[in-house]
């Protein structure tokens, strides 16, 4: 069966290192992909406007293409210009999570639309302060990305019942602190997916709510199967996606469980990873693709 879309996570996948750029092979890789008439899906725990510098340069407004957003809690389709979106996180779900924020010590960031707000104990907050001022670290992490309309809100360390539905929630910490509490933190969370997605950030989501189940979706509107797919990812939260694609593709620089997800481990995001496999697509060896040869 003929690969007709490609789907790819961003940060370790196809940006280098932590900046906003693309290798020129690899966009080259993928926009000769789209003249052949494969369909793209960006599929990032991103918003919208956290995608553009992605999107804008790979013309994907232009075509029948979309965007897998906030770990496929959300779809954007370019060509009708619409949302789709999929099961937040309510206010009794943010009393919860803020719960086990306290209990393990760490900051909690929660995502609602364009706001993001931090629970963070008085004392942690003015640790963070101090160790952004020496290190040059942002305190927003990043996440309100030079854009006037998002906003960073600290909140006290209590009982704070958000009147906004919750997209997902953040937590940051050291390494360290994950290897110590992850499988802590995620047994006190049961009923949510809680994915670590580097080895200093992990994310917590509505059950069920991932980018396989974005791709479902889209697929169904574009009339193909899943089985017609090839995903690029390289972290937890790109787990299902490449177990439930026609070829999975983890990058050489992925987490571990990734690459025993896929079917192919490529080269590295620094290295043209995903340009070597779309290459080799476009040069008939789908099958071997399929085998896990490159």
């Amino acid at each position: 069966m003929t690969i007709k879309c490609l789907s790819f996570d961003l940060d370790g996948t196809l940006l280098l290192d932590e900046s906003k750029r693309m290798d020129p092979r690899t966009v080259n890789s993928i926009q000769r992909a789209m003249a052949q008439g494969m369909h793209v899906v960006i599929a990032s725990g991103r918003d919208k406007n956290g995608c553009k510098f992605v999107y804008e340069p790979l013309g994907l407004e232009n075509g029948n293409h979309f965007l897998a957003l906030v770990n496929g809690q959300i779809i954007y389709d370019f060509e009708n210009k619409e949302y789709d979106l999929d099961d937040v996180l309510t206010t009794e779900d943010g009393i919860k999570i803020q719960k086990v924020c306290k209990e393990f010590g760490v900051e909690g960031i929660f995502q609602c639309g364009y706001d993001f707000y931090s629970y963070i104990s008085s004392l942690n907050r003015v640790k963070k302060k101090v160790k952004n001022a020496i290190f040059g670290e942002l305190d927003d992490y990043g996440l309100k990305d030079g854009k006037e309309n998002r906003n960073f809100i600290d909140l006290p360390f209590e009982e704070i019942r958000l009147t906004q539905d919750i997209n997902k929630v953040i937590m940051v910490h050291s390494p360290r602190f994950f290897e110590k509490n992850f499988e802590g933190i995620k047994a006190a969370l049961s009923d949510y997916d809680v994915l670590l997605i580097g080895p200093d950030w992990l994310e917590i989501m509505p059950k069920h709510v991932n980018k396989a189940s974005a791709l479902w979706k889209i697929c169904e509107k574009l009339g193909i199967s899943m089985n017609e797919v090839m995903a690029f990812g390289d972290a937890q939260n790109d787990l299902k996606m490449l177990q439930q694609v026609g070829i999975g593709v983890a990058m050489g620089n992925a987490m571990d469980e990734a690459k025993y997800a896929a079917t192919v481990v490529t080269d590295t995001n620094m290295n043209n990873g995903i340009g070597k496999v779309i290459d080799a697509l476009l040069a008939g060896k789908e099958m071997d693709l399929r085998k896990g040869l490159l």
